[in-house]
């Protein structure tokens, strides 16, 4: 049976986390996918570079996560629970690069709710939370963007 979801959220903010980008962290995700750049590797290189430190690889954006969340605050908010709910796609825009040691604030906010019709028919609710992340010099450095599909059908147990 389809569950209704509160489409009243669009616009909806969460509370703002901070990311604290190590440089340890950024030199073990780079070797946990097999990225040996040394801008992601090398502290001399980094220094010397035009950036003048370690950056993080692009992709390590997908390790950023507000660890005091409360995770189950979405769910209620839409009126579902997790057995419902898939990871539709992710994706980033990156505007400066992100360095070692910054501090980012993230800002999420439901961005769209809206509905399609499945291939057997049944109705899929997708719901795209943007994510803003914002460096200690108040400088917008990433946008994250991330959709989640509620299918109205329990999908994992």
């Amino acid at each position: 049976m389809p569950i209704a979801i509160n489409k009243n959220l669009i616009g909806k903010e969460y509370p703002p986390y901070p990311v604290t980008i190590e440089r340890g962290k950024i030199k073990e995700f780079a070797r946990a996918i097999g990225d040996l750049n040394p801008f992601y590797l090398d502290d001399r290189v980094g220094a010397a570079s035009e950036w003048g430190d370690l950056i993080a690889p692009p992709t390590f954006a997908v390790t950023f996560r507000d660890e005091t969340a409360d995770t189950g605050a979405m769910l209620r908010d839409l009126g579902t629970d997790i057995s419902r709910i898939l990871h539709g796609e992710q994706e980033f825009e990156f505007l400066k690069p992100i360095y070692a040691g910054d501090v980012l604030m993230a800002v999420t906010k439901v961005a769209d709710v809206y509905e399609k019709t499945g291939s057997r028919g049944g109705k899929m609710t997708f719901v795209v939370m943007d994510t803003e992340f914002t460096n200690q010099k108040g400088e917008k450095v990433a946008v994250s963007r991330g959709v989640t599909v509620e299918t109205g059908q329990v999908v994992a147990r």
